[in-house]
């Protein structure tokens, strides 16, 4: 039903209904008949707005674009012993020191095994002091032909195998010694707890996968730019980003290009790196703008004139009703937004976006 025919309907049936109670009825009902229409016609008037064309300025064109911070480098973290995980001693997201214990593994067994082969390396010492001892005297006896030559060798092959025992004790003390201090696992750098896979009590393997570390003190920072920004960034050295509610503004410097455009998306992603102050961790979101080295032609428009809630977009009119326009934006300057993608320097737009939807009928005014 068209507003017309809406309006008749209402001041068709709001007689009616004061003429049911016609007793009643006075010049002040008259009245209210009268303003109720009023309130018709304006509820149902078409909302009045006002156009406004881009400003076109000389600068370098700017994107703003949604980032992600990543790790540069991350390192499994695997045990080289097998046993039960005593303790685990950090937490993602922790910060650690190249070298510092991030778990146990079966510590008590390892502790004995070393107490083991400490023992056993000081028994073959023993053995090999008596047996060269006994070489001597053997030996002496022999120079005076007092013992046979059989007995003599066999004081010999007595004490090179001592010598051997000890030299096989030893390396078992050796590898003790190794597995006893594999038991506590380090961090082989310094960095970050990126994510932890194991708890207190569970059986670790060999080469099984514990922990994983994000080394360095540096982050790289990827963004996806729209493909119409091809070849725009070709000298580009760097760029710069936020985090979160920290107004600080990083700089990173340029990585790499991806050297192909996505098909899903029509954007190819650029990557940077950036010192890590400590208030960055893998998969923290940041706002990233680019600017082109090269200046252009740009367009701004009033900031009033931008909805940002979500998407940016802007409001036009076709048909005296209003319909959206999604658009990028870049930078912004006091009460201005500037409009990089999706809208023309000839384009008018609705100047004041505030309460008004898609489909509202409106009347343009000057």
């Amino acid at each position: 039903m068209n507003r017309p025919s809406i309006r008749l309907l209402l001041l068709i049936l709001i007689p009616i209904a004061f003429a049911s109670n016609a007793c009643h009825q006075s010049e002040d009902a008259a009245e209210g008949i009268d303003n109720a229409a009023e309130a018709i016609d304006r509820a149902l008037a078409p909302r009045e707005v006002r156009l406004v064309k881009p400003e076109v300025r000389e600068a370098q064109p700017t994107i703003r674009l949604v980032g992600e911070i990543r790790a540069m480098d991350i390192i499994p973290i695997s045990s080289e012993v097998a046993g039960k995980v005593d303790r685990v001693l950090v937490e993602v997201g922790d910060r650690v020191a190249a070298g510092a214990p991030l778990a146990e593994i079966d510590r008590a067994t390892f502790a004995i095994y070393l107490a083991q082969a400490k023992a056993d390396v000081q028994a073959a010492r023993a053995n090999l002091d008596l047996a060269a001892k006994d070489l001597e005297r053997k030996r002496d006896l022999r120079s005076d032909e007092t013992i046979p030559k059989a007995t003599y060798d066999q004081s010999i092959a007595n004490h090179d195998l001592a010598k051997a025992r000890l030299a096989a004790a030893k390396a078992s003390l050796d590898l003790a010694v190794r597995n006893h201090e594999r038991s506590v696992i380090r961090a082989p750098a310094a960095g970050v707890i990126t994510e932890r896979m194991v708890v207190a009590g569970q059986w670790a393997d060999v080469g099984a996968a514990l922990l994983e570390l994000a080394i360095g003190d540096r982050v790289k920072i990827a963004a996806r730019v729209p493909e119409a920004w091809v070849g725009r960034f070709t000298d580009l050295t760097s760029f710069t980003f936020t985090v979160g509610p920290n107004p600080t503004v990083h700089t990173a410097k340029i990585y790499s290009l991806q050297p192909a455009v996505r098909e899903a998306s029509r954007s190819f992603e650029i990557v940077g790196t950036a010192p890590n102050d400590g208030s960055m961790r893998p998969g923290m979101f940041c706002d990233v703008l680019l600017t082109t080295p090269e200046s252009e032609r740009t367009l701004w428009l009033p900031a009033s004139a931008v909805a940002t809630s979500d998407l940016p977009q802007v409001l036009m009119v076709e048909n005296d009703k209003i319909v959206y326009r999604k658009v990028q934006i870049g930078r912004r300057d006091d009460d201005a937004i500037e409009i990089v993608g999706g809208l023309d320097k000839d384009e008018q737009v609705i100047e004041n976006v505030a309460g008004l939807t898609r489909g509202l009928s409106v009347k343009i005014v000057d």
